[in-house]
């Protein structure tokens, strides 16, 4: 039966079968990356950057190292935020303070050997909606404040400048 279906000559006319794998492994790209850092320096290189936006805000300043926009007074007799904000002992500027969780809900969020993350941990306070993330989302649209400042780029090259640089020499 089987030789029928062969035809004349049997095995002889049947091209050979090429044993395949069932799973090939495709590399796309390959990247290989040596940094001179571990991820714990890299978390205090965030850290660094971290401390001194949170300095910037808190002092009422901008992205641009400039005094933020001030706030807007009450309207027809009525009292304004920055009323508000003196009569809880708070100073009358934009400075993201009020009760001071947005602020500190700031931290390194990632860091490994290549590069770290800072923002907002997404938390809200018990008996409000907004987390820390959109209320400082909400925050930088009135004014520009969370972003890397001139000041703030030369406090991370502090930091990077003050780790001990190692230089390997060949043999």
């Amino acid at each position: 039966m089987l030789l029928q279906k062969l035809g004349p000559g049997g095995l002889a006319n049947c091209p050979p079968k090429v044993a395949m794998a069932r799973f090939q492994t495709v590399i796309k790209s390959a990247r290989f990356v040596y940094s001179p850092y571990t991820a714990t320096e890299m978390q205090g290189f965030a850290q660094a950057l971290a401390d001194s936006i949170r300095a910037r805000i808190q002092s009422g300043q901008n992205i641009y190292d400039q005094s933020a926009a001030p706030l807007k007074p009450g309207q027809s007799g009525r009292r304004g935020y920055p009323d508000y904000k003196s009569a809880r002992g708070l100073k009358p500027i934009r400075d993201w303070t009020w009760s001071g969780h947005t602020l500190r809900c700031l931290k390194v969020l990632t860091a490994n050997e290549n590069r770290a993350a800072i923002g907002f941990l997404d938390e809200a306070l018990p008996g409000r909606r907004q987390t820390a993330s959109q209320i400082a989302a909400f925050n930088n649209r009135r004014e520009a404040q969370w972003g890397v400042s001139p000041h703030d780029r030369q406090a991370v090259l502090a930091a990077f400048q003050a780790r001990p640089f190692v230089m390997l020499k060949a043999a």
